[in-house]
């Protein structure tokens, strides 16, 4: 029973986040809050995302050639590096409240 609970919170949570990213205007505000939360689940500015281009696009409700245009314009104006699925964060990423910056040690 306790596994089922979790299982359904798990993915009630991952559902909230979605619709979240979902409902930003910019695709730039959708990809940096999707970063910033993998930046802050690995507790690392180099991390690995578990979603392909496509899967990616898909997950933000965009074009993946635009997707991959504004990753572009990013790395060029210094934000980031990538290599396929490995990102690395060039610039501190914003801070929610319940989130502890990894970077404090």
């Amino acid at each position: 029973m306790q596994n089922l609970t979790l299982a359904v919170a798990q993915k009630g949570q991952y559902l909230t986040r979605k619709l979240e990213d979902s409902i930003r205007r910019s695709m730039r505000e959708r990809l940096q809050d999707y970063l910033s939360a993998q930046y802050h689940k690995a507790g690392s500015r180099t991390f690995v995302i578990p979603l392909n281009r496509q899967d990616l696009a898909d997950f933000l409700f965009v074009d993946r050639s635009a997707l991959s245009n504004e990753l572009c314009k990013m790395r060029d104006e210094g934000l980031l590096r990538f290599d396929r699925s490995r990102f690395e964060l060039l610039v501190q990423m914003p801070i929610t409240e319940n989130e502890p910056d990894p970077n404090d040690e």
